[in-house]
């Protein structure tokens, strides 16, 4: 189990890589998104919430595979942790999706691995 200052610190390497390569924004995958929202005991209007959205503006931009912002993609990371997060983004390309990938968890798992 990770501890809370593993999360903490993938969360904003996370943040800070989705800032590095974030374009005009990502948009999410519908299905995984929702499915982590049940299973943690959530609902769409305070996911909404927490990324600064009316329910209904959250359903169409899910609906519509609208792209979030850079201060929604941070707060759904800081909501969700780094590796849930990771799995509802939708990346135009496996490549790109690898790039970030490589940014956010492959330097920190070098690190891990050094203080090991």
């Amino acid at each position: 189990m990770a501890s809370k200052q593993s999360i903490s610190l993938s969360a904003t390497n996370s943040v800070k890589a989705a800032e590095n390569i974030l374009t005009d924004g990502y948009a999410l995958k519908k299905y995984k998104l929702k499915k982590w929202i049940y299973d943690n005991d959530h609902t769409q209007p305070y996911v909404a919430k927490a990324l600064g959205l009316s329910p209904d503006e959250f359903k169409r931009k899910l609906r519509e595979r609208d792209k979030f912002n850079r201060e929604q993609i941070k707060s759904l990371v800081y909501l969700m942790g780094a590796k849930a997060a990771f799995e509802v983004l939708y990346f135009p390309s496996n490549r790109k999706r690898k790039k970030v990938w490589w940014q956010v968890f492959g330097k920190y798992k070098e690190k891990e691995e050094l203080n090991e």
